[in-house]
């Protein structure tokens, strides 16, 4: 692709007069560019209707899944009950039978390839720090095999002959992960492989069991692989850690000789799937670099052959790819593919897919037959996908004419009349994006006749890492322009009342929400902000070792660049908000620490605004206990309407 010229801009910076100064920015090149937007239009839709929040709610959550040994069945954890459980049905397609039955949150990790066991993991009440479990498939008997307190686990993996286990894990103090290797008959833990050059995470045994491939890293955001060999001891790094590129491992070829990774450490800083050979510092061999970022899914068992997803612009394709560059695309073509699993036989692969107006479901599809299977319906209450409404894909210039990609939901049967309410959602992260995926809380407020636009601001994953970074020392500068920017692009589609425009989002959301009403506090109707961050200083100092390091990485030294950390901080600001304001938190948050929605409540009372909040005592970053999800979209549906969604709304 030829890259666009990097073209310079000078703008006056949009906050206040104390602050202001003259900013060198230039337009970030990244592959939006070459998308353009459609016509805007409102769907015909004689089955469009309002939404009920308790049947929407009901509808299931599929986060992951998993072969039984034999293939005759799928592992998947799945909220059927209202909690998230682990769940077993037949890869043909037949009734779900519950495997595991817990209060708290249960998350699949791996059978065991000798078909003994089930490895799970469960936090208490969303602390995100979990203990590992074993469940015997013969006897159905648990066991827990980690017996930690406040301690996180990450990447646990089985050695190929399944009479082991590796897993990384914070057992030698808060925020460190070397890697532990446990003997389920014997039941001991010993560290095998140290976090003094890195912590890991990423595990892949090879295919004969004698080396483990891993991803180090220092701060999550720059990571190396290296691998691991258990007969020596020794450790090969093949991609150092730099500070300008991530390397994931990711698997093995069949013969053991080289690793899969994904990677964007290359000239284009975008990711692709690439092989490295099992030496010092190997040349990248890439299979699937491109203009869109691509990943690494799985890998065969049974042959050199891997899938992959391309990431174009929140649509998330499936294709399956041979060393000899051979390739298919796996539909459906449109979406999202949250997992994709090769059976243990390698001919089938169990795919978990979402679209805008279908939620996540698990789908076989057959290699040779290129037959798609649907294994599990997770709609429930008579709702159909003729029930909800795709987001159009659009693209609007951002302040410095860089484009912000976005998904735009406009209800079903409306005018352009310049009369409806909208509502800007950002997303967390802000590594992360907004993708064509199912978001019960847009389709609810879509329903109601809310226009609903998901920018995926600068900052967000999915186009380069130039994008990405943009916001290293700039959090809540950049990001927050191009949210400001999608209200501009509201206006001109004619549908939007530009009174009734409100503000939500999620944890990053959920402080660029918090940004939106203090520097910016004239444009919004209302605002509803979710497990934010209000103060970097006590954020810093209350979270969790590891999102301390993500911290400095991005926002500098607290002492140092005092001045921005205080700047970037809403809860200084309060005293300018203007809209009603709604926060809802969860008690055990270890991310955004419940004091953060503590003090902005208390900073914004003191303005004389509306201020509403919920804190939820039995959850953490996010509400994942469907009570809990229920009340909380309630609340803010609720909450929005009295102040954005009546006509009479802001005069």
């Amino acid at each position: 692709m030829r890259r666009l010229s990097r073209q310079r801009y000078i703008v006056t910076s949009p906050y206040p007069a104390s602050k202001s100064q003259i900013l060198v920015v230039r337009l970030i090149s990244t592959p939006a560019t070459k998308l353009a937007s459609g016509t805007v239009t409102s769907p015909s839709n004689p089955s469009h209707r309002p939404l009920d929040i308790d049947t929407l709610y009901h509808t299931r959550a599929i986060l992951s899944v998993q072969w039984s040994v034999d293939g005759e069945h799928l592992y998947f954890d799945t909220n059927i009950t209202g909690r998230y459980n682990i769940w077993a049905v037949p890869s043909n397609r037949g009734w779900p039978v519950q495997l595991t039955v817990s209060d708290e949150r249960t998350l699949l990790q791996e059978p065991s390839p000798d078909g003994r066991f089930l490895l799970y993991a469960q936090d208490i009440q969303g602390d995100e720090k979990p203990n590992f479990y074993l469940l015997d498939l013969t006897e159905f008997t648990i066991r827990n095999i980690t017996n930690t307190d406040k301690v996180g686990y990450r990447d646990a993996k089985w050695s190929p002959d399944g009479r082991s286990l590796v897993f990384a894990g914070e057992r030698d103090g808060p925020g460190t992960y070397p890697v532990f290797h446990f003997d389920p008959d014997k039941g001991t833990i010993k560290k095998i492989i140290g976090h003094e050059a890195g912590d890991c995470e990423s595990l892949e045994y090879s295919p004969d069991g004698r080396k483990l491939a891993l991803t180090r890293t220092r701060n999550y955001q720059y990571t190396g692989a290296s691998v691991y060999d258990f007969e020596t001891g020794n450790e090969t790094m093949l991609a150092p850690i730099d500070d300008k590129s991530t390397t994931i491992t990711g698997g093995w070829t069949r013969d053991g000789k080289r690793v899969y990774v994904t990677s964007n450490a290359n000239d284009r800083g975008i990711d692709a799937v690439a092989l490295l050979e099992l030496k010092q510092g190997p040349e990248f061999q890439w299979l699937t670099l491109q203009d869109w970022d691509s990943q690494l899914v799985d890998v065969s068992p049974t042959e050199d052959r891997f899938a992959y997803i391309v990431n174009e612009a929140g649509n998330l394709r499936l294709l399956l790819r041979n060393l000899n560059g051979e390739e298919e695309e796996i539909p459906p073509t449109q979406g999202v593919v949250r997992a994709a699993r090769f059976s243990p036989d390698g001919k089938r692969l169990a795919i978990i897919h979402a679209l805008g107006d279908s939620p996540h479901d698990i789908w076989v599809y057959d290699l040779k037959a290129r037959t798609l299977k649907q294994i599990t319906d997770s709609l429930v209450g008579g709702l159909h996908r003729e029930n909800f409404v795709n987001p159009q894909l659009v693209v609007y210039p951002s302040f410095d004419q860089t484009p912000i990609a976005s998904f735009l939901y406009v209800p079903a049967n409306i005018k352009a009349d310049h009369s409806h309410p909208a509502i800007v959602l950002s997303h967390g992260g802000p590594q992360w994006e907004h993708f064509n995926s199912w978001f019960p809380n847009i389709q609810y407020y879509t329903s109601h006749g809310y226009l609903v636009i998901a920018p995926n601001f600068r900052g967000s994953t999915g186009f380069g890492r130039e994008f990405t970074e943009s916001l290293r020392k700039d959090a809540g500068g950049g990001d927050l322009k191009d949210l400001v920017a999608a209200v501009d692009y509201l206006k001109t589609t004619g549908y939007v009342d530009p009174n009734r425009i409100a503000i939500t989002g999620g944890s990053w959301g959920g402080y660029l929400t918090l940004m939106a009403l203090t520097k910016y506090p004239d444009i919004w109707a209302a605002g509803v902000s979710i497990v934010p961050l209000a103060n970097w200083f006590t954020a810093h100092e209350n979270e969790d070792p590891v999102l301390q390091k993500n911290d400095e990485w991005l926002m500098g030294d607290p002492v140092a660049d005092r001045d921005l950390w205080q700047d970037r901080s809403p809860l200084f600001f309060a005293n300018r908000i203007r809209a009603p304001l709604l926060l809802l938190a969860g008690q055990n948050d270890i991310r955004c620490p419940v004091r953060e929605t503590e003090q902005m409540a208390e900073a914004a009372r003191k303005n004389g605004v509306t201020v509403d909040v919920k804190i939820y005592e039995n959850e953490g970053h996010g509400f994942v206990r469907r009570e809990n999800e229920i009340d909380a979209i309630k609340r803010a549906a609720k909450f929005l309407e009295t102040h954005v969604g009546q006509r009479s709304a802001k005069g």
